[in-house]
């Protein structure tokens, strides 16, 4: 997953000597540039608007529009809260740059594989505690009715359950994780093709159906890219640079009056 804080704070230490300049100012016409005197070009964003229309250029370019908004500064000023970002709804506002607003992460698909097993283990367990229960003679009410009982069974098949499940743990990490891997997750297409072909039945194991991901189709495993997020993060602090100086001229325009 984009880790958000992360780029946040990288954004805030690669911008935290940029000065603003006004290369073109003529109502919604602008065209800004924020840069660091002492590194050149190295880091630096352009934020150029016309009416309806915002361009962000920051080692990635995103073309904003709306057309119920001729200043786009007021789009993004409404929609997040002063020095924060809303790429969720920002995003259904790109008109061009689509392509790189969401990416393949891999953390997400170790989430969802990691869910998934914590799942079968619980499923197991509470199995086990049923079948214990069963032979004592008690129905499903009353163990559901009994959690001292079901805490006893619980105790009572950990052992067994822990040494179970370690084998189906093991045939996961060796078929994705492990360096003699057959897949490279790293590669959304190489991901897929790791959850598709997985199939693993243990040793004794007398179920109807091998453990595999049955419902992988529907994981997320795509986030905003850390481009796009420091796109974001890069609207945001023009605007709210840009407003500064804008407040700051005010003031003394008024001084001077």
């Amino acid at each position: 997953m984009s880790d958000y804080t992360e780029i946040a704070a990288r954004f805030a230490r690669d911008t935290a000597s940029h000065e603003m300049t006004v290369l073109h100012s003529d109502g919604l016409y602008r065209h800004l540039r924020f840069a660091a005197p002492e590194r050149g070009r190295i880091g630096a964003f352009d934020l150029i608007t016309w009416p309806y229309n915002l361009v962000v250029k920051a080692g990635w370019t995103f073309h904003f529009d709306i057309d119920a908004t001729p200043d786009m500064f007021d789009l993004f000023r409404r929609t997040a809260l002063t020095g924060q970002i809303n790429p969720g709804y920002w995003s259904e506002k790109v008109r061009a740059g689509r392509d790189e607003i969401k990416g393949y992460d891999p953390d997400l698909l170790k989430g969802e594989v990691a869910s998934t097993i914590a799942q079968w283990m619980r499923d197991d367990l509470a199995e086990r505690v049923w079948q214990q229960a069963k032979v004592r003679g008690f129905n499903p009410e009353e163990l559901d009715a009994t959690p001292d009982l079901r805490q006893e069974l619980s105790r009572q098949v950990r052992p067994e359950w822990m040494a179970a499940n370690r084998e189906p743990r093991e045939a996961v990490h060796e078929h994705f994780f492990s360096d003699m891997a057959d897949y490279n997750i790293e590669f959304e297409s190489e991901a897929h093709r790791a959850l598709h072909e997985f199939s693993y039945r243990p040793e004794g194991y007398d179920g109807p159906y091998p453990y595999y991901f049955a419902d992988w189709h529907e994981w997320r495993l795509t986030d905003f890219t850390p481009g796009f997020v420091h796109c974001c993060h890069a609207i945001r602090h023009g605007i709210d640079l840009w407003d500064a100086t804008r407040k700051t001229q005010q003031a003394e325009a008024v001084e001077a009056a």
